[in-house]
């Protein structure tokens, strides 16, 4: 989004931004995810679940490529009608976060908060036009629902070990696979 803002007057910026916003806000809700915000060009997603967190991880999972899905289709629409294409990549991690109302009497909102909303941050700043990068916790919850890259060891701003990531490559079950950028 940074290299089409700098090129594209702020009408067909945010025109593109809000064209892609609705369209994943609704796969979002298909899958039974919750928006916690927009920041920016990202969206921060939850899925809550009352069990071990297997069923809310294949619903982020399948959200995640169901999204890619869309991004591709959105760019054959914009090819069509002159505009540029547009790319975005996803991270996922899974664990306990606090939810809260945070702020004060001037202005407040209410947000999720802790290290696993900070982990699932830096995974998606290392992940490229259109991969789907997880977690080692979401990997191990997700149960062989995934096909996903070799693992990858990479630091991250406020970890002192090494984080492992994995690129979601498809969804055998479903018949779904991550577009190659």
């Amino acid at each position: 989004f940074t290299t089409i803002s700098a090129n594209y007057p702020a009408v067909i910026v945010l025109e593109l931004l809000n064209r892609c916003f609705v369209r994943m806000s609704e796969i979002i809700f298909q899958h039974h995810g919750g928006i916690d915000k927009f920041m920016g060009d990202s969206i921060l997603v939850i899925f809550e679940s009352e069990d071990n967190g297997n069923a809310a991880v294949q619903r982020a999972l399948h959200c995640a490529v169901d999204m890619q899905l869309a991004m591709e289709e959105l760019n054959v629409q914009h090819r069509d009608e002159g505009w540029p294409e547009m790319y975005f990549g996803i991270g996922i991690n899974t664990g306990r976060v606090m939810a809260a109302l945070l702020g004060s009497d001037l202005y407040s909102e209410h947000t999720v908060i802790g290290d696993e909303v900070n982990l699932a941050s830096r995974i998606e700043s290392f992940s490229l036009r259109g991969q789907v990068l997880i977690s080692q916790s979401t990997y191990e919850r997700a149960e062989g629902f995934v096909k996903t890259g070799d693992a990858m060891d990479v630091f991250v701003k406020g970890k002192s070990k090494l984080v492992v990531l994995r690129e979601v490559m498809s969804i055998p079950s479903l018949g779904k696979e991550v577009p190659r950028q």
